[in-house]
């Protein structure tokens, strides 16, 4: 169809090219290689125009795998129309918790969710992609349908194979970069869930502290599992109102510790432990500040010390935590960071 389309103007192209006249052989040979580069040419801007993956324009995928944890939370797999040629985990590393926006097409609203480097295997299970691998442009999403969360509500009771489209990445937040950035990820995939994380630095990565709730867990997930994922440890602390509603997310969760990649504190409100009504306790586990220096690498074996604390989660959360985030500023630091030492210096609140 393209070449019908664009004869005309690549024949009156091809013929205005001056070749001597004795080589007439050679004319039409050159002619007809320039409408065949020509259309090659236009055939690739038209099959890659709008498929990549871009914050310019909203790129078409469909659902591959809709699966109910909860009531509420469910994980969404999406896989693109078209492969996508760029490995967005490579390119941003874990020095950039980055999103997309997601369309709902009926009342035209947009909504940020933060993508994980995992596809469903089976079973309800999941499976972090090997290195150099982006399953050509899949991605998987943790969510929770809130009463007046138009989007997430809409998108949780679409079939599996229904389209929708996306736009981005967005970089939500850029961490200190880390020259060394290669650990093992082997072990996320192995059948032997022991500690594979015999990593060699030359100089001791820095640690950080997160604090999260419901699927704002997502965004700290994303830099423990991305390509180069975060060279340090993590002190996290993440709030739920039950265990269960984490899913195919809790193992994971148990590898990394087992692993030394992190340092777990898990608060069920359903259980009766209550981040809120467990202050006392929780000021105990938070460190104050550390400044980063590069010291010589001595393992992973020492206490963490966080240079840095990240918090994501619903507004009551965030302001019991590390106080008020204002919409288009991050507010002062407050709540039980503050008591610490923390401040806006080495504070960062998600929206």
């Amino acid at each position: 169809m393209w070449i019908r389309r664009f004869q005309p103007q690549l024949r009156k192209l091809s013929d205005s090219i001056p070749v001597k006249r004795k080589y007439n052989a050679s004319k039409w040979t050159t002619g007809s290689g320039l409408v065949t580069s020509l259309g090659a040419a236009w055939y690739y801007y038209e099959y890659w125009h709008h498929v990549e993956l871009s914050p310019d324009y909203f790129t078409k995928y469909r659902i591959s795998y809709n699966g109910k944890i909860d009531s509420d939370h469910f994980v969404l797999e999406l896989i693109p129309l078209k492969r996508q040629r760029k490995n967005w985990w490579k390119t941003m590393t874990s020095d950039r918790v980055w999103s997309v926006e997601i369309k709902q097409p009926e009342i035209m609203v947009v909504r940020n969710y933060t993508p994980l480097p995992l596809e469903h295997v089976g079973g309800g299970r999941l499976q972090v992609f090997p290195d150099d691998e982006h399953r050509d442009g899949k991605l998987l999403f943790y969510m929770k349908k809130y009463q007046y969360g138009e989007v997430a509500r809409w998108l949780s009771s679409l079939p599996e194979g229904y389209q929708i489209e996306l736009r981005g990445p967005y970089l939500d937040h850029r961490l200190q970069s880390q020259t060394e950035k290669q650990r093992d990820r082997r072990y996320l995939s192995a059948s032997d869930s022991g500690d594979l994380s015999m990593d060699q630095f030359s100089h001791q990565p820095y640690d950080i502290a997160t604090f999260t709730a419901g699927t704002g867990i997502a965004p700290i997930m994303q830099i423990l599992l991305t390509e180069y994922p975060f060279a340090g440890r993590i002190l996290f602390f993440h709030s739920c109102r039950t265990e269960k509603e984490l899913g195919p997310l809790l193992p994971i969760l148990e590898r990394l510790q087992h692993a030394n990649r992190l340092e777990l504190h898990l608060f069920s409100s359903q259980s009766g432990r209550d981040l809120r009504n467990n202050s006392e306790k929780v000021l105990s586990l938070i460190p104050t500040p550390t400044i980063y220096q590069q010291r010589p690498f001595d393992g992973f074996g020492g206490p963490l010390r966080p240079i840095l604390s990240l918090v994501c989660g619903p507004d009551g959360y965030i302001s019991t935590v590390s106080g008020v985030k204002f919409d288009l500023s991050q507010g002062p630091v407050g709540g039980l960071l503050a008591e610490k030492g923390w401040n806006n210096s080495n504070v960062f609140k998600f929206s």
